[in-house]
């Protein structure tokens, strides 16, 4: 089993390098539990150029020990968080009147089951569970697309979970480099991991951003990624654990056009000239003329660019057989 270069999401929207920027707008916990909030967040991302929402998926006693003191504070927060089925459809009804991809990182196993029973078309990885076994089995029993994050993983945790994955029948992967602080410093991004991911596998890198504002995901793109994800909010000043982290519609909008810009600007890599530059080597090159004494100088324009009876700045030596009029090109 080997794993595609390329993927679909949906018709329209397909994850690789050929394709443009998948930018998804990471939701999560920041539906505050109001279908309002929920819906305005969706169609924000929307407006701010997002291809996708996700969420988060879970039953708080399913992925956290309820019964260790210790755990009270998480407890505390997913428990207010935590979507109920008929919310998680209004969501996906929502995104897919407005035209988004709808999916959903799940922290447990019947999370999972609800998501494969909405049918999103991918399945998303969170980075604390890229050394779950058990999940990543069953999310490869799926046969979806699986995003994969990597935050506070070393490159071994990392190998081992592809590797897992490939082993278990996931033909689809996208691997998103990831920095688990939020928001992550300039100096901690590590963009390069992009860069190294991409020379050590066949399948699309993406990039899970948590640094503050705009700049790291358009860099990502130019050194390769297919995919962005960020932490969306609506306000950056409503309650919750990550409206202060995340970016508000005009940060998303400033990634969904910078990453795109960044896509076009990448280019495929082999070095030639387009047709307009040749066209402009008539004034920036130069041909062999005589200069006063005779000898050969190197003047524009390029002759040699209207007519193959003279010579360019290159072929200097040819000039010693041939005589030139003062100011005159040499002619062969």
């Amino acid at each position: 089993m080997t794993f595609q270069k390329e993927f679909p999401i949906t018709n329209n929207v397909t994850v690789g390098n050929e394709h443009p920027p998948v930018i998804v707008a990471e939701i999560g916990l920041n539906h505050n539990n109001d279908e309002e909030i929920g819906k305005r967040t969706i169609a924000a991302a929307k407006k701010a150029g997002a291809q996708a929402v996700k969420f988060q998926s879970y039953i708080t006693e399913e992925f956290i020990d309820v019964s260790n003191p210790e755990a009270k504070v998480l407890v505390d927060i997913f428990k207010k968080y935590e979507l109920s089925e008929a919310m998680h459809r209004k969501f996906q009804k929502a995104a897919e009147e407005e035209g988004l991809i709808f999916f959903s990182t799940p922290l447990c196993v019947r999370s999972l089951q609800l998501l494969e029973s909405l049918k999103v078309p991918a399945i998303k990885i969170a980075s604390g569970d890229v050394t779950n076994k058990t999940l990543l089995k069953e999310t490869a029993k799926t046969k979806l697309p699986v995003i994969l994050s990597s935050g506070a993983a070393d490159f071994f945790e990392v190998n081992r979970a592809v590797s897992f994955l490939e082993t278990e029948g996931t033909t689809q992967l996208c691997l998103l480099h990831c920095v688990s602080l939020y928001p992550t410093p300039p100096e901690k991004a590590n963009l390069k991991i992009v860069e190294t991911f991409q020379n050590l596998y066949t399948f699309p890198i993406g990039f899970s951003d948590h640094t503050a504002g705009s700049v790291a995901a358009p860099n990502a793109v130019a050194l390769g990624a297919a995919m962005i994800e960020k932490h969306f909010t609506l306000d950056k000043n409503l309650n919750g654990p990550d409206h202060g982290i995340s970016a508000d519609p005009k940060e998303l909008k400033e990634v969904c056009d910078s990453s795109l810009l960044a896509w076009k600007m990448r280019g495929d890599g082999e070095k030639k000239p387009w047709t307009e530059e040749v066209n402009g080597r008539f004034f920036g090159r130069r041909a062999l003329y005589a200069d006063a004494k005779g000898a050969p100088i190197a003047l524009r324009p390029d002759l040699t660019q209207r007519s193959a009876e003279f010579l360019d700045s290159w072929e200097i030596e040819k000039t010693k057989h041939l005589k030139a009029e003062a100011g005159k090109p040499f002619h062969v």
